[in-house]
């Protein structure tokens, strides 16, 4: 029975990482509003139980400031749709961690990243 679980749990791995990989592919770079691109969704079956979004944001040295003053309510923003996300059922289920990184458009530097995890969003 443990074996029949895990078979079926590796295939739903696999199925993340393509449909990660097919969505970017399809859909990335894709404008998400005035200043921020989303550049690719990413899922490795390797162990890890990350599902990131890269994302670069076009920022002047004001708003850099200005998205660090507001990563806790962002992050606290993003638990809340990711509770609340259809979508995302599956990945949840599974336990998945939904890992956010922002870089700089200008100087491709990180600028923010966060984490929503199985605790966050349940």
């Amino acid at each position: 029975m443990l074996l029949l679980l895990a078979a079926c749990q590796e295939k739903k791995f696999d199925r993340f990482e393509r449909e990660a990989y097919e969505y970017t592919v399809r859909n990335c770079p894709k404008q998400m509003d005035e200043i921020t691109v989303l550049d690719s969704m990413v899922f490795h079956n390797d162990g890890s139980l990350d599902y990131k979004y890269y994302y670069t944001v076009q920022l002047d040295e004001d708003q850099h400031q200005a998205l660090k003053d507001i990563l806790d309510d962002l992050k606290e923003r993003t638990a809340k749709n990711v509770r609340n996300s259809i979508e995302l059922k599956a990945m949840k289920e599974a336990g998945l961690n939904f890992v956010y990184i922002y870089r700089d458009a200008q100087t491709g530097k990180h600028v923010a990243k966060y984490t929503i995890t199985k605790e966050e969003y349940e």
